[in-house]
């Protein structure tokens, strides 16, 4: 049986005149692994910012369950935050004092073969990134959320990344919610996708469900308007149409080729028909 985390209940968040997050309600349930995607500007990174209690809303509340204290909510943002001037020693050293942490597991320092007398200002964003995870993981997070670093940092130290998330997920029942723009290199961690527009989720889909629930179809010709089309994309060869939600039924009645999505073309179509439906509008 799920057991509920976090419950977010009708969240606003306004800068000066603008409506940043508007009316959000969600739930997370404990060992869920989430992507939320997004265009820019769509409310995504604030509301990660919320979880994380760094932005406080104008309106509405984030309700915890009992027993998730302030220090088992990690947060890793594109713009890391560490002491500059401390060394990669005094960095750990400090952090568990503040945590009150006992072992530190040097794994992932080990593995970047990171100079423990190195100053933190001198990593790169990939190490930095890898160094601010460590810290994380030293206290057992509750909730991990992680806020578009994936693409800041190269293959090899990206795929480090991915695996001590997954073995966060596996031995702690971490939940993960991880604001990202490309998915190809996460694809291994979501269960659940979220698409935000306008400071709203307007898609919250198991991955397993999506990828039944969305097809694309390829065609010279317009499809008939009984399809469900989120998005179309035109070469000067062919029409690509991306159907959601798509149901077995269409198969009898209309006699294309529906082919399957990965993830990341499929939020690939989820934001593009965000983007024309303002055009059009």
């Amino acid at each position: 049986m799920s057991q509920k985390i976090v419950e977010v209940k009708n969240l606003k968040v306004k800068i000066g005149k603008k409506t940043i997050l508007d009316d959000v309600q969600i739930q997370f349930q404990k060992g869920d692994s989430v992507v939320i995607a997004g265009r820019n500007g769509s409310g995504k990174s604030t509301f990660l910012r919320c979880l994380a209690q760094v932005v406080l809303p104008d309106r509405g509340e984030i309700v915890f369950s009992e027993g998730i204290a302030k220090e088992k909510v990690g947060f890793i943002s594109d713009q890391l935050s560490l002491f500059e001037n401390f060394t990669v020693k005094k960095g750990i050293d400090f952090h568990m004092t503040a945590f009150e942490i006992k072992d530190f597991d040097y794994t992932l320092i080990n593995e970047l073969k990171l100079n423990l007398n190195q100053k933190i200002k001198n990593l790169s964003a990939g190490e930095r990134t890898l160094y601010h995870l460590s810290l994380l993981l030293a206290q057992k997070p509750e909730i991990l959320l992680v806020d578009e670093i994936i693409h800041t940092i190269d293959p090899y130290l990206r795929e480090k990344f991915v695996e001590a998330v997954i073995d966060l997920m596996d031995r702690c029942q971490t939940t993960v919610i991880m604001v990202n723009h490309t998915f190809s290199e996460i694809e291994k961690i979501p269960e659940r996708v979220l698409v935000m527009d306008k400071g709203q989720f307007i898609l919250d889909e198991r991955c397993e469900d999506l990828g039944k629930k969305i097809k694309r179809i390829e065609s010279d010709v317009e499809i008939p308007e009984e399809i469900p089309c989120i998005f179309k994309r035109e070469s000067p060869f062919f029409k690509e149409y991306f159907v959601y939600p798509f149901e077995e039924e269409l198969r009898k009645k209309f006699s294309y080729e529906y082919k399957d999505l990965h993830l990341n073309d499929i939020v690939k179509a989820f934001v593009g028909g965000q983007y024309v439906k303002e055009r059009i509008d």
